[in-house]
């Protein structure tokens, strides 16, 4: 299997990464803890420093404009948001600051760091906790003007736990096999937060009022999310490209969004339309027989 050295570190002791395609705003004033309670799909309420949660920031009619990792500290709060979101983010978080004491800042000038893996925490002496594929993890924030000493020390504390240094090709082929969608290539701002999968991650149903909520609560009460995000075995080795449709009898009931080979076959994540959940297929993607495995929501072990 590629990446399998890897991949065991991420499963059974740490692997670590320097995460590019994630960037960091600050939120910060004396109303930052309560207002990002209405900013995120999540519950925030009794967050401490030291704390961190993970959801969506949504747009008014509830799509995902960014997946975000809210880390608690003394002064405010880091957001950890995908870097092609930045602006988007920030012009909508600052739409809605009203009359709160409440500061956003780019910070182009840190980098996000993490361990993945159940021997994580053992890797850094300070973190915030972020599991993001399902097998334990955290993040930590460090300045670009020290980032190349942080990479060599983590990795040797790494190695020295009988994990290493995993490349960002090995960390998205985690993502697939491991049925953990990413922002920007499984779903996005063309999405509703059910569709993506991750919703029993992102999204609490129990807390107030946030912006996007009212699409998000209907969709849940109704169950009519027009899509859903499942995990799929494809036999072809060659994995198919993104958007390439997945067929049952000839008519299009969804489409491939990200696949990567393993051990002569395609394992993929792939949308597939409401109404199809049941089929008993065949189904077909490319001229390969697809084998569905289930929703991606069903898991995610929560």
């Amino acid at each position: 299997m590629a990446h399998a050295r890897e991949l065991n570190w991420l499963r059974s002791t740490v692997g670590v990464l320097n995460l590019d395609e994630r960037s960091i705003i600050s939120v910060s004033g004396d109303d930052a803890f309560d207002w990002l309670q209405g900013q995120l799909s999540n519950q925030c309420e009794g967050a401490k420093p030291g704390d961190s949660v993970y959801g969506f920031i949504l747009t008014l009619k509830g799509r995902v404009l960014a997946d975000a990792w809210a880390f608690f500290h003394d002064d405010g709060v880091w957001l950890d948001v995908p870097s092609e979101q930045v602006d988007a983010v920030m012009e909508r978080l600052d739409r809605y600051i009203i009359m709160e004491d409440v500061d956003l800042e780019r910070r182009d000038d840190l980098r996000i760091m993490a361990a993945q893996g159940p021997k994580a925490s053992e890797a850094v002496a300070t973190s915030w906790p972020a599991d993001r594929v399902g097998v334990g993890g955290c993040a930590w924030l460090v300045p670009v003007s020290e980032l190349n000493e942080e990479l060599e020390q983590v990795t040797r504390r790494a190695s020295e736990l009988g994990g290493g240094w995993v490349s960002l090709d090995a960390w998205g082929y985690a993502h697939v096999v491991w049925g953990r969608p990413r922002f920007g290539i499984d779903f996005g701002d063309w999405t509703y937060p059910q569709e993506s999968g991750l919703a029993p991650l992102a999204v609490s149903f129990n807390k107030g009022c946030y912006i996007g909520q009212e699409t998000v609560v209907m969709l849940q009460n109704r169950g009519k999310a027009p899509k859903l995000l499942w995990r799929w075995n494809i036999d072809s080795a060659d994995p198919p490209a993104p958007k390439t449709p997945i067929t049952r009898s000839g008519e299009k009931v969804g489409e491939v969004t990200s696949s990567v080979a393993v051990d002569g076959s395609t394992v993929a994540l792939g949308f597939l339309k409401r109404g199809n959940e049941d089929a008993e297929g065949p189904f077909d993607v490319g001229g390969a027989k697809a084998e569905p495995r289930g929703a991606v929501a069903e898991h995610l072990g929560v």
